[in-house]
């Protein structure tokens, strides 16, 4: 019995480590919705890719557009300077991270508390 719960264990863990070896390799610096090619070919990938860098410009604009709305709301008296630098930070690092896609980067409208499915909006529920 203990001998079959320790070469149990012992399984257990190898997959784990396998495991850990497989989320290590997938590349981080890929945006998301670029991650999934591994069925196209180099052409198509080549066709693809300046509507990626076009994406991709677009989400920095956006960035842009967030963060002067921010600092309007600053201007406005409902938020504090150090309040836009936390959403700033965030919305940096969300970015630094890969997962910045329409609608992940804010704290706005339609994100729930915890950043998942569509809801009233974080700030509406703070304001309740």
């Amino acid at each position: 019995m203990k001998k079959s719960l320790l070469i149990a264990v012992v399984g257990l863990l190898v997959l784990a480590f396998a495991a850990s070896l497989v989320y290590a390799a997938t590349p981080t610096n890929v945006p998301p919705f670029a991650r999934n090619q591994t069925n196209l070919t180099d052409a198509q990938k080549q066709e693809l890719a300046p509507l990626f860098n076009q994406m991709t410009d677009l989400r920095k604009q956006m960035f842009e557009v967030r963060k002067q709305v921010i600092q309007k709301q600053v201007e406005f008296g409902n938020l504090t300077q150090e309040q836009a630098n936390e959403r700033i930070a965030w919305m940096q690092e969300r970015i630094d991270q890969g997962f910045a896609g329409p609608g992940m980067m804010g704290r706005g409208p339609g994100m729930m508390r915890g950043g998942h499915g569509f809801g009233p909006g974080w700030q509406q529920q703070q304001n309740k």
